[in-house]
């Protein structure tokens, strides 16, 4: 049934082509809604009009940067809507989101409302362990996701022991790679669907003194997410997946290990930039956009960085075809999730967003700041990049995602991530690297 429903879904969306804050814990990214100090209010009061039934403050946290645009999205419509509310929206940085949330509602401060990964890394269950969430049982109205009442791809990630404690942003999570159409055309390259041709081409690339790729090779999601797009594109890939899905392929299956592989001979040849290694996902995007590299492989989500970091860029979505099939696989998966925090101070604001944030209106003010591919057919894409990069032949689910599903203790995935990069700093093999991987998963090795 849930492989029934995510099917339809993600055939129906490819049819229609944030307690009063105290700014505790965790490091605040400079990058945010307004480009300044990220602890300052962002207020919303003053304007003449809308509706002045909440009024106080709303403060909501995001822990990844690239989502900046949704703060200047939702700034300006709380402004218009709800002039005598305050609203604040504050960046923290990925890699120690986690215990800056655990910190800030430790001390009884935080945001309002965060939000986050859903159940895809464990974060989610960890707070919740801790009764820092609020169930949304009894406040969110779910119909908008689940129009038959039962849990889809969408909306699975925000529960915990199959409680409600989130309300999905409805995007399709997807792995792409951009083209710097401008580079292709001045030295005649040609996209091409063939792995073959994609190899030879960045092998002429290197000749002609152009560098290929970049990645945000500090951060392990990055690295993985282009494992993902290997996959697709490697014979048996695709399969391999499948069959991790339904529980018959191990870490160490021949096919993801060829894929790994053919993952690290990319970067053994020079594909990537010497600027990856030092990447995060800001720097990649920009290294990209300023003309540093033709291509770059990353998540879908990051649309709009691409496009804010230079207006100019000529760019477009290179599709690679499986080299066995010839059909063009994309890995999806969940975006995330907003969650209000037990210990907020300002419920009525909190639930008002929540509530929001379950009808098309908001998410469609999400994805059209974020430029992302609409996973629920009521959003149409606003970009028709964001609608290419939602075109395939076939979705499959997302590895990373696949072995969240394996938890024992909610968060299984933590060798798996500190494996990625170290893998790509040279200090361990692929072999060693999978053989280290989920030592008690019951995503278990063959021997």
């Amino acid at each position: 049934m849930f492989k029934k429903l995510l099917a339809g879904l993600l055939a129906a969306s490819l049819v229609l082509s944030l307690a009063s804050c105290n700014n505790g814990g965790g490091e605040t990214s400079s990058t945010e809604s307004t480009g300044g100090d990220s602890s300052a209010a962002e207020s919303t009061g003053g304007n003449e009009g809308g509706d002045g039934k909440y009024s106080g403050t709303l403060t909501i946290w995001d822990g990844d940067p690239s989502r900046a645009p949704t703060g200047d999205a939702y700034k300006a419509y709380f402004a218009e809507k709800y002039p005598n509310l305050e609203f604040k929206f504050e960046m923290k940085t990925e890699n120690t989101y986690q215990s800056a949330l655990s910190s800030a509602f430790g001390a009884n401060q935080g945001p309002d409302v965060f939000w986050n990964w859903g159940t895809k890394n464990g974060i989610l269950e960890s707070i919740v362990a801790e009764d820092y969430v609020m169930p949304l049982t009894n406040i969110a109205d779910m119909s908008l996701f689940e129009k038959d009442g039962e849990k889809t791809m969408i909306s699975n990630i925000c529960y915990v022991d199959d409680t409600l404690y989130g309300v999905p942003t409805a995007a399709i999570d997807t792995r792409t790679i951009y083209y710097n159409k401008d580079i292709f055309e001045q030295h005649g390259y040609k996209p091409s669907t063939s792995l073959a041709d994609f190899e030879a081409m960045c092998d002429q690339m290197l000749a002609d003194g152009i560098i290929p790729l970049t990645v945000a090779a500090t951060e392990f999601s990055s690295l993985f997410h282009v494992y993902d797009f290997i996959l697709c594109a490697v014979e048996g890939g695709p399969q391999f997946v499948k069959d991790t899905e339904a529980g018959t392929a191990k870490m160490n299956d021949p096919r993801g290990v060829a894929a790994l592989e053919k993952y690290m001979s990319w970067k053994d040849k020079g594909y990537f930039s010497t600027a990856s290694t030092g990447n995060d996902a800001s720097a990649a995007v920009l290294e990209f956009a300023q003309g540093g590299t033709a291509m770059i492989i990353c998540g879908s989500w990051l649309l709009s960085n691409v496009k804010s970091a230079n207006e100019s860029l000529n760019f477009d979505v290179y599709k690679l075809a499986n080299e066995e099939d010839n059909k063009t696989y994309s890995c999806v998966t969940a975006n995330g999730a907003y969650s209000i925090a037990a210990n907020t101070q300002n419920l009525d604001n909190a639930k008002m967003f929540i509530n929001w944030m379950c009808t098309a209106e908001a998410q469609k003010t999400w994805m059209d700041a974020m430029n992302s591919v609409p996973g629920i057919p009521e959003v149409e894409a606003a970009d028709p990049i964001a609608t290419e990069i939602g075109t395939s032949d076939e979705q499959i689910s997302g590895y990373y995602e696949l072995l969240s599903g394996t938890a024992e203790n909610g968060t299984p995935n933590k060798v798996y991530e500190e494996n990625w990069v170290p893998l790509w700093n040279g200090q361990i093999t692929v072999q060693s690297s999978l053989w280290m991987l989920f030592p008690s998963s019951r995503m278990l090795l063959n021997n």
